[in-house]
């Protein structure tokens, strides 16, 4: 598994957002990296690899289909991956762009990566990963 960090953004907010960047520091090095959102279920298990090109179901036409159920809320979720991201304290900063250009979103978070375990915990670890969320009001939290 590829070390980086997820961010996982509210569709409401996503759909203003033309630019994204994620910058992370550490000891005085800093990794800055473009994210790309794409559209995935909140069912679909999130994804683990710097592309994020995967559709929702379309739901079969019907009532069911003109009422969204929670559980078919949707997140545009982005991966940022850095190499050598530590296992240690970092301070992420991210922003987002509209197609103007105008900021619609500059926020800071520290957080420590943890090791990711693809294979199970009886085997080595993959890289280092973080998740974040940015919630419809613009919060930038912790997953």
């Amino acid at each position: 598994m590829p070390a980086g960090i997820q961010v996982e953004v509210h569709p409401e907010l996503a759909n203003k957002v033309a630019d994204a960047t994620l910058t992370v520091c550490w000891d005085g090095t800093c990794r800055k990296r473009t994210l790309q959102l794409g559209k995935t279920s909140l069912e679909e298990p999130a994804p683990g690899n710097p592309v994020m090109t995967t559709e929702s179901a379309t739901a079969a036409e019907g009532p069911a289909a003109r009422t969204p159920q929670p559980s078919e809320l949707s997140v545009w979720p982005g991966f940022a991956e850095i190499r050598d991201l530590p296992g240690k304290p970092v301070h992420v900063t991210l922003v987002f762009r509209n197609q103007r250009g105008a900021t619609v979103l500059d926020r800071q978070i520290s957080t420590t990566p943890q090791p990711s375990y693809p294979n199970g915990r009886n085997c080595s670890p993959g890289g280092h990963q973080a998740r974040l969320m940015v919630t419809e009001e613009g919060s930038l939290i912790l997953r």
